[in-house]
């Protein structure tokens, strides 16, 4: 910024107020006798005030002076920037046209190629149809064999299932008439267990009632004997009674441990 504008405006105004007025000049006895007066007071502090003025309008302005500079560097630099963007964009579009230019010829071969291939394509479409028609019409036929045979093996899955319902019902009926007849095995075999207990006990008993029959037979056999010697004795008891009585004869003498009568 120019600062010699504001510099001469600044001292006309300093002098203007530092001088008396023309018109107080004259012939007053204050200004003649050198006294004070008090437009002389305050001129002292206008003074003072528009040195400050003056510093702070300096300070301004060279505040002013470097953010103009900075933003002139500023400036150049964005336009610096926008020239080097322009030329980017430029380059930008003949790229673009090049490769628009280059992709429409691709595009115009590869519609070229898709022709070619969609021809080729229609060929391959006309074989594998009539081939699939053929096909079709075979798995058309064995898919009707096949669902036939899916009713009647849906029929068997459902008579089998039956079946199985109904042996599974009489394995249940068996389950439970297994289990009665676990009981009743139980019982059988409690009771068994009670008769071989008792067998045990009847065959305890024989053995002691053999004991006893064999000591009652040996006590028979010794009666048995006895008996037979006291008949035998008897016998010839009788015997001896019923002979006639001997002539008397001399008896010899005896000595008096001899038994007189001798048998039994």
């Amino acid at each position: 910024m120019d600062k010699k504008p504001k510099t001469s405006i600044v001292a006309e105004r300093d002098d203007m107020i530092g001088r008396n007025i023309p018109e107080s000049r004259g012939d007053g006895p204050t200004s003649r006798n050198g006294g004070q007066s008090p437009t002389a007071g305050m001129s002292g502090l206008m003074k003072f005030i528009l040195i400050l003025t003056f510093l702070g309008l300096i300070g301004t302005g060279v505040f002013g002076g470097l953010q103009y500079q900075d933003l002139s560097a500023k400036h150049e630099s964005l336009l610096a920037r926008f020239d080097l963007l322009e030329s980017r964009l430029s380059s930008t579009d003949e790229s673009v046209t090049q490769s628009g230019a280059a992709m429409q010829l691709n595009i115009s071969n590869h519609s070229e190629e898709l022709k070619k291939h969609w021809s080729e394509i229609r060929k391959l479409w006309g074989i594998t149809n009539d081939i699939n028609k053929t096909k079709i019409a075979d798995n058309k036929k064995d898919i009707a064999f096949l669902a036939a045979k899916r009713v009647s093996a849906q029929e068997s899955i459902a008579a089998v299932g039956t079946r199985i319902d109904k042996e599974s019902a009489a394995i249940s009926d068996l389950s439970v008439s297994q289990l009665g007849l676990s009981a009743d095995i139980d019982k059988v075999n409690e009771v068994m267990r009670e008769y071989a207990d008792e067998l045990n006990r009847l065959k305890t008993a024989l053995s002691r009632t053999d004991r006893d029959q064999a000591n009652n037979a040996e006590a028979m056999e010794a009666i048995e004997g006895f008996r037979r010697q006291m008949t035998q004795k008897i016998y010839q008891l009788e015997q001896r009674l019923a002979a006639p009585a001997p002539k008397p004869s001399p008896k010899p003498e005896t000595s008096p441990g001899q038994p007189l009568v001798e048998g039994g």
